[in-house]
């Protein structure tokens, strides 16, 4: 039998690309090394509490978002029940704590009482906001119709795209603690406002006013298992526990993929939706592989997190469901200048259980922590896990008072095992550093296919979707 694609990586890339595909009928077989399909959107349960892996909250899952129109053109979309948060978030600065509502109307009102003179300014900033990012969803939908990228041009995404973030605000901001609020989730991406992309940056940030920022009832990884059995129902296969070994070219194509237990899945096309260096350090090692490396040997990779995974019962109700903490207004030169685990309040918690009580035993929390950890850091003589996670809880419990006193569980994550599980080049979070310039990558393979946060689309949840559905538009158009 020959497949119509095989798919190597089944994180939301490279499911969003089969699910995409299988909807339409083709025949498709997703490899996975992990013993579940996700990659960072995996759950697991210690204890009784649910943690969610990595991701704190995604967009697309409104009732036009593009997971909802995955699942339903799956016929999966009843297994996943969105949870939207409001606030989306809750920032922290010396003096001041800024809830960030559902609706950027609220949120503008809400900055513009705080910081009165600068009304016109945040409404000249959201305005361009808006503009890049009705490109971006023009972008969306033409995939989601099969169009490639569209034939609308997209002028304000083309404008701004060389700027950073930093640069956008300056534009309409003047007062640099406005700055910094409005860069307050500048660390989701693991990069100061001076080095972020501001077209990524407010990607994200208006994906969630758009579209919803919303977690998933019982965990994110319901998505992932709803999106394999989607894939399933319509007549594709996904094994898990099964890596990749090689990835066979001939005569400029390639032909088949075989398997670290011997299979073999010859295929017309290939979709690579996990690692780069994976990709073409391994899977395409030869010529292929060894050139695309070296024209990427500089381009810097994105950071990892350090995660403290904590159940603890509750004293009183968390004031919002994540917190963004940060001990002075000047986030470019916090970020440009971290070190990981300095004694400051510098973190991020998830508290999933403010939406999603189930995930805990009654009268508890799950509260996850994110200390940023910059690429290549590394400390003398090794990373001691215990003794960082005890110091990342002692920092929480000064942002979340009482999680020390009813701690009830508490395990690590570090980059090197989010690279285990992911394979990730040295855990990264975010594939490439999200920062202006958009990598391009040049295999020469016309049925060589990327997906994934690695690929052009750039990193989080939803770019990497789009990434997935960019090369299934490409595949189907290639065999019309």
């Amino acid at each position: 039998m020959i497949w119509d694609t095989v798919v190597v990586g089944a994180g939301i890339g490279g499911l969003a690309c089969a699910g995409a595909l299988a909807a339409q009928g083709r025949r498709v077989a997703v490899l996975e090394q992990a013993e579940a399909p996700g990659g960072y959107l995996v759950t697991f349960t210690r204890n009784g509490f649910r943690f969610d892996a990595a991701v704190d909250c995604i967009a697309g899952l409104d009732e036009e978002g593009l997971f909802t129109w995955l699942l339903r053109g799956l016929g999966v979309q009843a297994a996943v029940k969105p949870l939207r948060l409001d606030p989306i978030h809750i920032s922290r600065f010396p003096g001041l704590t800024v809830p960030v509502d559902g609706s950027v109307a609220a949120y503008a009102e809400r900055l513009g009482r705080l910081f009165p003179a600068e009304r016109a300014g945040l409404a000249a900033f959201f305005a361009r906001a808006e503009a890049i990012y009705a490109d971006i969803e023009a972008m969306r939908l033409a995939l989601q119709a099969g169009q490639g990228a569209g034939a609308r041009l997209p002028r304000a995404w083309i404008r701004y795209a060389p700027l950073t973030y930093a640069e956008l605000l300056a534009l309409d901001i003047r007062d640099p603690r406005l700055q910094a609020i409005l860069s307050d989730r500048c660390p989701f991406l693991g990069a100061s406002p001076r080095q972020v992309s501001a077209t990524r940056m407010v990607a994200l940030m208006m994906s969630y006013f758009r579209s919803g920022a919303f977690r998933i009832a019982g965990g994110h990884q319901r998505l992932p298992e709803a999106l394999a059995d989607g894939i399933r129902r319509c007549g594709g296969v996904l094994h898990t526990g099964c890596p990749a070994r090689r990835i066979v070219v001939e005569d400029g194509r390639c032909t088949r993929v075989l398997t670290e237990d011997g299979a073999d899945f010859p295929t017309r096309h290939v979709v690579a939706a996990g690692d780069f260096h994976e990709t073409f350090g391994r899977l395409l090692a030869g010529e292929v592989g060894e050139r695309v490396l070296a024209q990427h040997a500089a381009t810097p990779v994105s950071p990892s997190f350090f995660i403290g995974y904590t159940g603890v019962r509750r004293e009183a109700p968390p004031d919002a469901s994540s917190i963004g903490s940060f001990p002075t207004f000047d986030l470019p030169g916090l970020l440009e200048r971290y070190t990981p685990f300095a004694d400051t309040e510098a973190l991020g918690l998830a508290i999933s259980t403010v939406e999603d009580p189930g995930m805990a035993p009654p009268a508890c929390d799950v509260v996850v922590i994110h200390e940023l950890i910059p690429p290549g850091w590394a400390e003398a003589g090794g990373l001691d896990k215990e003794a960082r996670l005890a110091q990342l809880i002692r920092k929480a419990d000064r942002v979340l008072p009482g999680l020390r006193r009813g701690l009830v569980h508490s395990e690590a994550a570090t980059p090197a095992s989010l690279a285990r599980h992911t394979r990730n080049h040295g855990g990264a979070a975010y594939g490439w550093s999200q920062g202006p310039r958009f990598v391009r990558i040049r295999h020469g393979l016309a049925n060589l296919h990327l997906a994934g946060h690695w690929a052009e689309m750039g990193g989080g949840v939803l770019p990497a979707a789009m990434s997935g559905i960019r090369a299934a538009v490409a595949i189907l158009r290639a065999t019309e």
